[in-house]
């Protein structure tokens, strides 16, 4: 993948000038200097606000503590609220960017929040929605976090429903701490050069839309309906119903699920689940969640997934949600079987095409370190491997060789790992690599599943079909050129009869081309149409259409290889 430009800095206000922010910066200051950090405003060029803000705030010298620098930085975040807690909660996710001693210590933070006062949720469901409309909504909360508050209400109808109620405030907050970060993120791209291959704008600007997602109900609502009509005929997954005419920016009302937490082993005992099959069972959803479906639960942490009899998997909380292109499934799907077969060449096709690089790469030193890399993982059976220092491996050898994954990739690797840590709540013996070789070859077979290429040829149809109608806008501004003749085409020609021949074989080919396509497309909408007369269960002149468009592509490929006219 080419290397996108990279971020330029909005039209805000300095930091120096940012007086509006002035208590805000004071106050992150002040926490920074606390935990012995103020040497880093000093390093992106804000000493002297750093020894205005000190003097302002009555502060000494840095109180570095006995405490290593990676723990005293997650507790300065802690302290620091909501934003600094999310922005260490999503730098955990980084690999590719931060030492595994700040990974380790940022994965530990936590929204150490105090709940909101009832009378504060009354008042907030009151604005939010109509009279009446939630009944009976319980003082005590399900659960509190940092973005929201969860509690049990009923429906006029009697149906039991959950409704999330945001904070207050956290808007305007979020947008103040945000500026802040990129005012901080621009001091760093233009005073430490050597951080510049961190692209800290750009972390920013991924931090931000993830954050700003989060605190967006209508989202999270909108992810919600996607998972419902995903696994809508599912016997296995089980996702809340929505309601969404009582989700506004402030509320969110979803079905009261009730089920046993992974954690709970003898929830479990007492509910009849077998941990093992429940093991199995999320192992196999995980999977095809990541590579069949191209739509993932981002947070799967046992606060966020309920067991009910079955089994079945209960998913709540869709606030932090992953998406993966079908181009990218194919080569997670590739890269898994590369591993599994032991295959580093594969894999070293897979890493090139899922990263972002310069085209500059070594492949056969690629090849030779992930050889060396599958060696030291690989040395016994897969049920041996380390999911989580296989992963770091991985990332790392990206990192170093300027291989820069995509977020979603990297909140994949993470949502990978937090599946597996269910796995082993529920089953010490449990391996995910083990249990994802049946089902990764199932998935690959199944691209050879006519129906997979049939929905495919559909898709392509429907992209064909709209460049078919954008062409006469695309062209208009050529014709609107050459009416006003200003049209100019400047070529220089040579061996001119061999230019005709080849033009009119190019032109014959493109002809056949176009008519085989049109044969498979239109095949494959009678097919996807499923419309009579049939054979077998298979709308028959689609199948005679895709038998005849098959021998017509070989005789086309044979024709084209030999370079012979038509």
């Amino acid at each position: 993948m080419p290397i996108p430009p990279r971020a330029q800095p909005p039209s805000l206000l300095r930091i120096t000038r940012a007086y509006r922010n002035v208590e805000r910066i004071t106050e992150l200051m002040k926490v920074m200097v606390k935990f012995g950090f103020g040497d880093l405003f000093i390093a992106i060029g804000l000493g002297d606000l750093l020894l205005r803000v000190k003097r302002l705030a009555g502060l000494g010298k840095d109180s570095l503590g006995p405490l290593p620098r990676p723990k005293r930085l997650r507790l300065a975040l802690e302290e620091m609220g909501l934003v600094f807690v999310k922005l260490g909660q999503y730098l955990s996710t980084r690999q590719d960017i931060l030492p595994q001693e700040y990974i380790q210590e940022f994965a530990l933070l936590q929204d150490n929040v105090q709940p909101i006062p009832f009378s504060e949720i009354k008042k907030i469901i009151a604005a939010s929605l109509e009279e009446n409309a939630l009944l009976d909504v319980e003082e005590t909360p399900l659960a509190s976090a940092s973005v929201g508050q969860v509690h049990a209400a009923k429906l006029p109808g009697g149906q039991e429903v959950v409704v999330k109620v945001r904070r207050p405030g956290l808007t305007r907050q979020a947008v103040t701490d945000l500026e802040i970060l990129w005012e901080i993120a621009t001091q760093i791209d233009k005073f430490l050069p050597s951080l510049s291959f961190l692209r800290p704008l750009e972390i920013v600007a991924e931090f931000k839309r993830s954050l700003l997602a989060e605190l967006n109900y209508r989202l999270e609502a909108t992810n919600a309906l996607r998972f419902g009509r995903l696994y809508a005929r599912s016997a296995e997954v089980k996702i809340p119903k929505l309601y969404r005419s009582l989700t506004t920016e402030n509320t969110l009302v979803m079905e009261r699920i009730r089920g046993t937490r992974f954690d709970d082993a003898a929830g479990l005992q007492k509910a009849g689940i077998s941990p093992v099959a429940l093991a199995r069972l999320t192992s196999k959803i995980c999977l095809e969640q990541f590579m069949s479906l191209g739509f993932f639960h981002g947070d799967p942490h046992p606060g966020n997934l309920y067991a009910q009899p079955g089994p079945k998997v209960a998913f709540m909380d869709f606030g932090l949600i992953g998406q993966i292109d079908p181009k990218s499934r194919d080569e997670l799907l590739k890269l898994a079987l590369g591993v599994i077969r032991h295959n580093p060449s594969a894999m070293a096709r897979s890493v090139l095409s899922l990263t972002i690089h310069d085209g500059k790469v070594d492949r056969d030193s690629l090849e030779t370190e992930l050889t060396a890399l599958l060696d030291n993982h690989l040395s016994g059976t897969l049920k041996e491997i380390n999911l989580l220092y296989f992963i770091q491996d991985i990332i790392e050898l990206m990192t170093q060789r300027q291989l820069r994954p995509p977020s979603d990739l990297l909140l994949l690797a993470k949502a990978l790992i937090q599946f597996e840590h269910l796995g082993l709540v529920l089953n010490s013996d449990f391996n995910l690599l083990e249990d994802a070789g049946p089902i990764i070859a199932n998935l690959y077979r199944r691209r050879f599943d006519p129906r997979f290429w049939v929905e495919r040829l559909f898709r392509r149809g429907e992209d064909f079909l709209y460049a078919v109608q954008s062409l006469p806008q695309d062209l208009a501004p050529m014709v609107a050129n050459l009416k006003r003749g200003r049209l100019q085409v400047d070529f220089e020609l040579t061996n001119l009869n061999a230019m005709r021949h080849s033009v009119r074989e190019a032109s014959q080919r493109l002809s056949f081309a176009l008519l085989l396509g049109s044969l498979l497309i239109g095949s494959a909408l009678v097919i996807h149409a499923h419309q009579p007369p049939f054979w077998r269960g298979v709308p028959a002149l689609g199948a005679i259409g895709l038998i005849l468009a098959f021998l017509l592509g070989i005789w086309f490929f044979i024709d084209f290889i030999r370079g012979k006219k038509f």
